[in-house]
């Protein structure tokens, strides 16, 4: 940067048209940028072969002129250049006819200058008489000696670097060999300088037909891709907007459809509630109900003995006294049990890993065995459904232990990561191919396991462990549960 501050300006203004530019180009259409593109690389083609066709037919039509020229003076200057001992020479009698010859009106307004060279650069006649006998070496002369025809377009006489007219008309320089007559034998060089006038208005006529052929050409070529572009355009708008119609209708339909995902989602956390209402409903109905009148009804038949009866009577009643308060007893004690395992008005205040504990500390408390937990990362709040089913997975799975592994080595482990709570149940018993056999299928409790954790789009998987007993496994997702 100066320190006037001078260029921050150019280059941001730079930086400005180039963001413009890009603008414009990205506001075309595909078709559009197409046919640019296609139009460019056309032209450029079709302009790099007009400019080789107009050097191609330029350089033939020279070279042509050549060989015209070539045959001209061979048959011309062939017997005019004499041997001798000394070499090839051209006499004082055939310069004088050279020079008679060229005074014709028709080969002086074509021939501006006329030499014959030796091989050793000597010039044996010129039309510049004050030339004749010097010598100049050129490599134009090593390649006539060797046969070919050379030519060269000029603008003024330069010869060899011997300026010889302060003129700027276009020349065409020919060196053609000399051959000994009846041989293939070079004997001389003849250098002409002809007026290129007519050759350069031949040329520039030609060159001018070329490139009307290859623009016509171009343009035959354009206007069937402008149209095949122009359609194609219009087919590619008419797809982009049918296009654009459907995936508005798909996003409307994913639309919906996640809502209705949405609302299933909140019906079956809702069921699922409302049956946990149901059961602790249930639950509250037999505790006060059934278990109370049940209670009462011990109380009447431990009291109740008939006032002076025989011995055999009073026997037989009081062993019919006793079986039925037995089996009261026993009915009190199974509704209690029910009871207790269907309400659970606690769980609400409790975190996770308390409810969690709650199940243990019961299994434990029933069964008489001991059940190792290991709690990680648990959130403190969860959906109050979610928190029951989690209970619910837990109990469920220390009843399994202990019903077909006798409790031997009980361990619950429940772990939250990447918003996804893994539960994990295990024992040392006899293992899952024994616990449950093809033909009896899943138990009971495991299927209902199964539809309490899929309503909260969670996984149950129970196997083997390799050291023996059986892992009951699940998996329930956070995001989608509230967590």
């Amino acid at each position: 940067m100066e320190d006037d501050g001078t260029l921050v300006p150019r280059e941001n203004e730079l930086a400005s048209e180039k963001r413009e530019h890009c603008w414009f180009w990205q506001r075309l259409s595909l078709t559009a940028q197409f046919g640019v593109l296609s139009a460019v690389i056309v032209v450029g083609a079709m302009a790099i072969l007009g400019e080789w066709l107009s050097a191609r037919i330029a350089d033939n039509q020279l070279r042509s002129r050549a060989e015209s020229a070539a045959l001209y003076m061979e048959g011309f200057l062939a017997r005019h250049v004499e041997l001798s001992p000394e070499g090839p020479l051209v006499s004082q009698e055939r310069r004088e006819e050279l020079d008679n010859l060229l005074t014709n009106a028709d080969l002086a307004r074509r021939i501006e200058s006329l030499r014959v060279w030796r091989r050793d650069g000597e010039i044996l006649y010129s039309t510049d008489k004050s030339l004749i006998g010097k010598s100049y070496p050129s490599a134009n002369l090593e390649r006539a000696f060797a046969g070919d025809v050379v030519v060269h377009l000029e603008y003024g006489h330069d010869d060899e670097g011997q300026r010889m007219s302060a003129s700027t008309e276009p020349l065409i320089e020919i060196y053609g060999p000399i051959y000994r007559p009846g041989t293939k034998d070079i004997i001389a060089v003849g250098e002409v300088y002809e007026s290129a006038l007519d050759f350069i208005e031949e040329r520039n006529s030609v060159q001018r037909q070329t490139w009307l052929l290859v623009i016509g050409t171009t343009l035959g070529i354009l206007g069937p891709l402008f149209i095949i572009v122009h359609r194609a355009d219009k087919t590619i708008v008419s797809q982009r907007s049918s296009l654009r119609t459907k995936l508005a209708e798909a996003r409307a339909l994913a639309q919906q459809n996640e809502e209705l995902r949405k609302a299933a989602d909140t019906a079956r956390r809702e069921a699922t509630a409302s049956n946990e209402t149901f059961l602790n409903r249930l639950g509250s109905d037999l505790h006060d109900g059934p278990i109370q009148l049940l209670g009462v009804l011990i109380l009447r038949l431990g009291m109740d003995r008939p006032p002076h009866a025989g011995e055999r009577k009073a026997v037989a009643d009081a062993v019919n006294n006793l079986s039925s308060s037995a089996i009261a007893t026993q009915v009190f004690n199974e509704l209690r049990e029910l009871s207790t395992g269907l309400v659970m008005p606690e769980i609400a205040q409790l975190s996770l890993e308390r409810a969690l504990q709650l199940a243990v500390d019961r299994h434990q408390f029933t069964t008489g065995t001991i059940a190792e937990t290991e709690y990680v990362g648990l959130p403190l709040e969860v959906p109050q459904a979610l928190k029951i089913c989690l209970y619910r997975v837990v109990q469920e799975g220390l009843n399994n232990a202990f019903r077909h592994a006798a409790g031997i080595d009980q361990r619950v482990t429940a772990r939250a990561q990447e918003n996804v709570i893994t539960i994990v149940v295990s024992d040392r018993g006899p293992g899952v191919s024994k616990i449950t056999s093809p033909r009896r299928g899943p138990t009971l409790g495991l299927i209902g396991l199964q539809n309490r954790v899929q309503s909260f789009d969670g996984t149950v998987e129970m196997r083997e462990r390799s050291d023996q007993g059986t892992e009951l496994i699940v998996t329930v997702p956070l995001t989608e549960n509230g967590g």
